[in-house]
């Protein structure tokens, strides 16, 4: 599974304040999903398909490869290939 921070999504160019909504309302999302451990202030991780969920778009597998670390970056790039 793919994740993504508020930092992640300002490196893409959305602002504090919005990416720190977008982060909250997948939070919620994934609450509603089932997945009761995203109902804490301190996780700030959620998954790309949650994000891509709420803002209705599919966010760009290269500018993801450039906001996040290493080891992200070689999931994205396996997510990718097995597409």
């Amino acid at each position: 599974m793919i994740t993504i921070t508020r930092k992640d999504l300002i490196a893409l160019g959305y602002g504090p304040s919005f990416s720190r909504d977008i982060i909250r309302q997948a939070k919620c999302l994934m609450v509603q999903k089932g997945y009761g451990f995203y109902n804490t202030k301190k996780l700030g991780r959620v998954p790309v398909e949650a994000v891509e969920e709420i803002l209705g778009i599919t966010l760009n597998q290269e500018d993801l490869l450039k906001s996040c670390g290493s080891s992200e970056a070689a999931l994205i790039k396996e997510r990718k290939n097995n597409d």
